[in-house]
């Protein structure tokens, strides 16, 4: 017979919340696993994304300059082309042409265009001032831009190519 107030069961609740806890906190330190992978590819996505519309918005700028475009204005293939742009960029500016603000001729515009690409692309883009990027066309009108960044320390890049 059982005495009341005696339990042969003692302390074996204490030892059901003591797994419950560990059992809980792997849950959550999963979770936090998860939650951190998912921001890196976020992140990665976002990088990508950004590396697209900056494509798209030098084609863009070279469909809105048809002259320049066919000239060559645009074409930038290595980091001596990008120097060599980059200067007239800078000519440009010193001497105040603003061709969002005001109209340029065409070579001016082309050279405005990728300044301000470039400086963008610098900006958004990790790692995008060590491998510049390089926009050419052909004689069939199909425009190639490639774009460079760094992502998870890796060097990455894309190319798309369009007609005009």
């Amino acid at each position: 017979m059982k005495t009341p107030g005696t339990n042969k069961y003692r302390g074996f609740t204490l030892l059901e919340v003591m797994v419950a806890l560990l059992v809980l906190s792997i849950g959550l330190l999963g979770l936090a696993m998860l939650q951190a992978t998912n921001l890196q590819y976020n992140t990665d996505a976002y990088t990508r994304t950004q590396a697209t519309l900056f494509a798209y918005d030098i084609i863009d700028r070279m469909r809105a300059n048809p002259t320049g475009t066919t000239n060559n204005l645009y074409k930038v293939l290595s980091n001596t082309d990008y120097d060599a742009k980059k200067a007239a960029y800078d000519a440009c500016i010193g001497s105040g042409c603003k061709c969002d603000a005001s109209s340029c001729d065409t070579t001016n515009l082309a050279t405005y265009d990728l300044g301000k690409w470039y400086e963008m692309h610098d900006k958004y883009l990790p790692g995008a001032s060590k491998t510049r990027a390089t926009v050419d066309r052909t004689a069939a009108n199909l425009v190639t831009v490639t774009i460079f960044w760094t992502e998870k320390d890796f060097d990455r890049s894309q190319k798309w190519v369009v007609q005009l």
